[in-house]
């Protein structure tokens, strides 16, 4: 009964002292992991500090482009207006010329 007992300890021990070397080895692996963690933490915060950078910038170019977009809309209805002008001025030019050309070639 003595030496069951003994056995009996003995294989509580082993299993206590694997634990404690598991508990060790994922305490060091959770170490690990926390230093990777912090600097996996630093690069993700500069990458969001440049992406509001660049999202910053963006936003300026947007409204650059936005204004720019404007004025051409604008130089675009001008263009419209002196080409709607010019072939009505043509329509009538050419119109004046057709009756002109039989008079000339009379003459």
């Amino acid at each position: 009964m003595l030496g069951k007992k003994e056995g009996e300890l003995l294989d509580s021990r082993e299993k206590y002292e694997t634990g404690v070397i598991k508990l060790t080895e994922t305490g060091e692996v959770v170490s690990k992991l926390e230093e990777e963690l912090k600097v996996f933490a630093v690069e993700v915060e500069a990458a969001k500090k440049s992406a509001d950078e660049q999202a910053e910038i963006v936003g300026k170019e947007k409204t650059k482009v936005e204004a720019q977009n404007a004025v051409a809309e604008k130089e675009a209805a001008i263009c419209f207006e002196i080409q709607t002008t010019v072939e009505a001025k043509m329509k009538s030019v050419e119109a004046d010329l057709a009756l002109a050309l039989p008079l000339v070639e009379k003459a």
